[in-house]
Formats: structure tokens, sequence, C-alpha cells
């Protein structure tokens, strides 16, 4: 018996790793396809993405959102946070936002996409005239995931 918990554990253990190395994949592809930089600058504040970015040799976390390239936002309190900041900021240099919910993509026109999931599928859009504003080119690859509006 406690040799099938002790391999339970490792089992669950090993497969919680491969989620977050596929996690880090995903959103190192997302970022470096956002902003042309050789290391992007990030803020998050939920303790799971923090986890999973503290492992990358190119993205770097940050503590501030005015000082991060692209701001990965979670949920709705963080979203009027980092809204509240922008407004107040009187630099030139706005982070990009980007979202994990839907929700949260169609709440403000400052967020230009959002990687979510919907029915146990994961879903990626982006929106182009807000792509435009931070004049930001996808790469084809990305392409069919651009709306014109929601």
């Amino acid at each position: 018996m406690r040799n099938i918990l002790i391999l339970f554990i490792l089992f669950y253990g090993h497969l919680y790793a491969l989620d977050r190395d596929s996690t880090l994949k995903i959103y190192h592809k997302l970022f470096f396809s956002l902003s042309p930089k050789a290391e992007i600058l990030v803020y998050v504040n939920d303790d799971e993405y923090r986890q999973v970015f503290l492992t990358s040799k190119r993205l770097r976390l940050v503590s501030d959102p005015k000082e991060a390239d692209i701001v990965l936002i979670t949920n709705e309190r963080t979203l009027e946070k980092v809204l509240t900041k922008e407004k107040a900021s009187q630099t030139d240099k706005k982070p990009i936002l980007f979202v994990t919910d839907y929700h949260l993509l169609a709440k403000s026109d400052m967020v230009v996409g959002a990687f979510y999931w919907r029915k146990g599928r994961s879903q990626l859009l982006f929106v182009k005239n807000r792509l435009d504003k931070y004049n930001i080119t996808l790469p084809d690859e990305y392409q069919r995931f651009t709306v014109d509006e929601l």
C-alpha cells in the first residue's frame, strides 16, 4: 500500500511538472510573438503562473506592472488595478495586456488578447485593432486567431 502511495505521488508530481513545462512553452511562444525583445519583462500576480515563469531563462518577472513589457492578468481585480495605474501613469511606455479569461478580454479595449480554456479546449484570441494600437504584427500562424472586434 505504501509503495502504491509513493508511486502515485511521484506520478502526480511528474504530470504537474509536464503541465508547467507545456504552459511555459505556450506563453513563451505567445509573448515572443507579441514583443521583439530578447528578454521580456512580465508582471503577473497569480502564484501559479509566477512559479511557471520563474523557470524561464528569457521571461523575467517584475514586481510592478509599470516596469513590465507584458502584463498577464488572471482576474478582474488585477485588471482593474492595472487599468487604474495605466490611466494615472504619465509615461509613454504602456505594457501589453494579455488575459487568461474571455470575459476579461471583453471588459477592456486595452487588452490585446487572451489564452483561456472553454469546454476543455484551449482558446486563443487576439483583437486586431488593439494589436494595431501597440503596432504589433503577429506571425502568420496566429492570423486565424485574430478577430476584428468582439
